[in-house]
């Protein structure tokens, strides 16, 4: 704008000045005529004044003096040339004629300007009827007049040019004073729009053309802030609880592009910060794309559950519904799609079905043979006492692992209760077990396996109940799954502010194969061995889920043939 208003104002200085210059010189050009028409004026009256009648060549000698660089010409009353200052008056045809010799016969004067022949220029003519009837006829060549006129043409320009260059230092000034109001304007509303307004327009409010619409747009400010502020504040919550959303969201436009990805969905795409370009994304589900095609169509919903779409391979379940009506940063929504990873979900309903299945298994097998023992004793097929007791104790036995697997599997549910309270209780490592060691005497007796326990007193933050259970578990299994003369040796030792507890073993060993696997439940190396034993297939989930519900680490090293170490790792008690 500050461009167009000094090239405005220049074009109006300079088509002024061309005018008002053009105006000028042939103002002057005509005040010169009017100069050159005196004088011609006088110069012919003054030679009228030398007789009563005129001496044709008298007069010519006269004005040659008077003024030499002028042309008189003597036209008697028949139009005959009778002298000339410039020309032989024989060689001159008849001027009788000439527009200016008739007016002066008919007037007493008379004028024109026209190109002579004679003289081969544009020439002025004034004519004055003498006293006795004859005519003087004065002249002057035009170039004279010209010359003079463009000899100040250099001035004018001179001129000019100082009044352009006058002009275009006042067009800036002015140009710099009328758009300071505008710039103060526009500095305001960027400040409104950058959230740091900046009231500078009080300084012009005293301009009377400026005072309303300043008004006007001071009030638009204020309502313009108020409104940037409502939508900032607007768009930073949501854009919060996006970001704050566990579940991962994506926005389409109806081509199928993305227009914007939040915090959750970026984390399980692996698209950074600022690359929302996913439309390559998709492409790798075609059930993706088609269950989108569907939702466009029906107008309706689809949940699609997904594996592997990403790098990680989580499990998706996706929520794809159709948008209408809706923009986006100026671009048409077509499709949202709300995202939960259900990874963990679905390996929880995969553990919850296994361990239903394995937990009827267990079940099945005792209550399989207490019915057949029940149902051969109810039939009379047992008569003799010493069978009947028999088969009762073997009932008895089968009741008992019953008992031990619901007690085992109630151990599991509690430890995997969220819920579960954490006490205040401490135990010494140490005395723990020593008295596990001595619940086990007659057990490691009978087998043949000798138990120590040795170290230092190192005092954990669990339960007494709750220590017992996870080294009565360890030290059991070290008991039955090895060899007689074999041994079961538990130390005890404080390091680094932790409690190291190994129980380690010279039995059969597992095999590496075995070894990530030893802690599942129900998970067994060998069945056969395990349930001749008695075990449940839980004692070893168990005792991960303590040490993990207490804080610390549990390691196992073991080789086939030659025994296992498990090392517990507790933090000890502040």
């Amino acid at each position: 704008m500050k461009k167009r208003i000094i090239g405005a104002t220049l074009l109006t200085v300079v088509c002024a000045l061309l005018i008002s210059n053009i105006v000028g010189i042939l103002l002057f050009r005509g005040r010169e005529i009017e100069a050159a028409r005196e004088t011609l004026q006088e110069l012919l009256i003054l030679m009228d004044a030398q007789s009563a009648i005129t001496d044709p060549q008298g007069v010519v000698e006269q004005f040659i003096q008077a003024a030499p660089e002028k042309r008189l010409t003597i036209v008697d009353t028949d139009g005959t040339v009778l002298a000339d200052t410039d020309a032989d008056a024989s060689t001159l045809d008849d001027h009788g004629s000439r527009p200016e010799v008739e007016l002066a016969r008919a007037a007493g004067w008379g004028e024109a300007t026209r190109h002579s022949d004679t003289l081969d220029t544009d020439m002025l003519y004034v004519s004055k009827r003498f006293a006795d009837g004859m005519v003087g006829r004065a002249a002057m060549p035009l170039s004279s007049i010209n010359s003079l006129a463009l000899n100040s043409v250099l001035g004018f320009l001179l001129a000019s040019i100082a009044g352009v260059l006058l002009t275009l230092v006042l067009a800036r000034r002015t140009a710099n004073k009328v758009l300071e109001p505008l710039n103060a304007v526009g500095n305001a509303l960027q400040g409104v729009l950058d959230g740091t307004r900046q009231p500078a327009l009080e300084e012009y409010q005293a301009d009377d053309e400026l005072r309303p619409i300043l008004r006007y747009i001071d009030k638009l400010m204020e309502r313009l802030g108020g409104y940037i502020s409502s939508i900032t504040a607007e768009r930073d919550k949501v854009g919060l609880i996006l970001d704050c959303m566990d579940e991962g969201l994506l926005l389409l436009d109806e081509e199928g592009k993305v227009l914007a990805v939040n915090r959750a969905a970026r984390s399980l795409f692996g698209i950074p910060e600022g690359e929302e370009n996913g439309a390559l994304l998709l492409t790798r589900s075609r059930r993706l794309r088609d269950a989108i095609a569907e939702s466009q169509e029906k107008h309706a919903a689809v949940v699609l559950d997904v594996d592997a779409l990403t790098e990680q391979a989580h499990s998706l379940r996706m929520f794809i519904t159709p948008v209408t009506g809706r923009q986006y940063e100026s671009q048409r929504v077509g499709t949202s799609i709300l995202i939960n990873d259900v990874t963990e979900l679905k390996k929880a309903e995969g553990i919850r079905a296994e361990f239903t299945a394995n937990v009827s298994h267990e079940l099945k097998t005792p209550l399989t043979s207490i019915k057949g023992f029940t149902d051969m004793l109810s039939s009379g097929m047992v008569a003799d006492p010493e069978d009947q007791k028999r088969f009762i104790t073997m009932i008895g036995v089968e009741v008992d692992r019953l008992i031990d697997l619901i007690n085992d599997i109630l151990k599991i549910s509690e430890l995997e209760s969220v819920a579960i309270e954490q006490s205040g209780d401490r135990s010494d490592a140490l005395s723990a077990a020593k008295e596990t060691a001595e619940l086990l005497a007659i057990p490691a007796k009978n087998a043949g396996i000798t138990l120590s326990v040795t170290g230092e007193e190192a005092v954990v933050p669990l339960p007494l109940s709750r220590l017992k259970e996870l080294l009565l578990n360890l030290m059991e299994n070290g008991i039955k799954y090895n060899e007689p003369g074999g041994r079961v040796d538990v130390t005890i030792s404080p390091a680094g502010g932790q409690a190291v507890i190994t129980v380690a073993d010279t039995g059969i060993g597992i095999p590496e194969e075995a070894q990530a696997r030893v802690f599942e439940r129900f998970y067994r190396v060998d069945k056969g061995r395990a349930r001749k034993n008695g075990g449940t297939g839980l004692g070893l989930a168990i005792v991960k889920h303590i040490v993990r519900l207490y804080g610390g680490s549990l390691k196992l090293e073991s080789e086939v043939g030659k025994g296992s170490v498990f090392t517990i790792t507790l933090p000890l008690a502040g």
